[in-house]
């Protein structure tokens, strides 16, 4: 059965996810059957078309059979993108660089349907994101299914840390994605994860509110600190890209086969 983000996590947590930036479904099928809990689909840092975002969800869904959750990350705010991804059926969106409360609050008037906001009705692609479906039609999506998708708010700044407290409690946030490279950037620090007392205490400021209101909060995994990450209550991470994973196997095998000829010319 397709399980949703939110059902992915009421089975367990934390959550294991890589990137997804390779335009080919193949990339997908391969990732989502490797183990991980979500995939995410990133169209922000990789020039992923629309329609190539749509057949990757698709893609992850039936190669796991469900297991495997997709979420995609928008580029930028725009409703075009925000409506979209959401067609294709994929149950969470992670929006990136959400500064302040007004940001969040038109993000969220163009994610979710009236009352509470004011995305257009047209998911005509959505019941092939939905194993149980076995016709074309979106009603079971109008009804039930769009229930279930959350609209996850990237926090990777200064700004959005000062502000996370209106960001975090907007009706329709349901979710929470800390961009550590930026936030990082943003406070003049380098790197994707370190000790400063001003990048932990922001960390800490944005979990502290969230699970106040019982909303989970995902965050790029460290090498060196993931156990302390997962100390701190993170919900779900990303642990590495279908790109560098090629690089990492491609150097994995050609490190062995150049060691085991460097023995053989040893041995002559």
């Amino acid at each position: 059965m397709t399980t949703s983000f939110i059902g992915a996590l009421q089975k367990r947590t934390p959550l294991l996810g890589a990137f997804i930036s390779l335009n080919t479904t193949y990339a997908a099928q391969i990732m989502a059957r490797s183990g991980f809990d979500w995939l995410l689909i990133d169209m922000e840092h990789s020039p992923l078309s629309a329609h190539m975002a749509n057949d990757l969800v698709h893609a992850t869904i039936t190669a796991s059979q469900g297991s495997c959750v997709p979420v995609i990350r928008v580029p930028s705010h725009g409703v075009e993108w925000i409506k979209w991804a959401l067609d294709s059926g994929v149950s969470a969106i992670i929006v990136p660089m959400v500064n302040n409360k007004a940001e969040v609050d038109l993000i969220v008037k163009r994610a979710c349907y009236p009352p509470l906001g004011q995305r257009s009705s047209g998911p005509f692609r959505t019941p092939f994101a939905d194993l149980e479906e076995k016709t074309t039609s979106f009603a079971n999506y109008v009804s039930k299914k769009s229930k279930e998708v959350i609209v996850m708010a990237m926090i990777e700044s200064v700004e959005g840390i000062e502000n996370a407290e209106a960001i975090i409690t907007t009706e329709g946030v349901g979710g929470i994605f800390v961009g550590p490279v930026d936030l990082r950037s943003s406070m003049g620090l380098p790197g994707s994860d370190g000790d400063e007392t001003i990048y932990l205490d922001g960390l800490k400021k944005i979990l502290s509110i969230a699970k106040r209101i019982s909303i989970p909060v995902g965050i790029l995994g460290s090498q060196d600190n993931m156990a302390r990450q997962v100390e701190m209550g993170f919900d779900y991470f990303l642990l590495a890209g279908d790109a560098a994973l090629l690089v990492q196997g491609a150097e994995l095998v050609l490190g062995k086969a150049n060691a085991t000829l460097k023995q053989q010319v040893v041995r002559k």
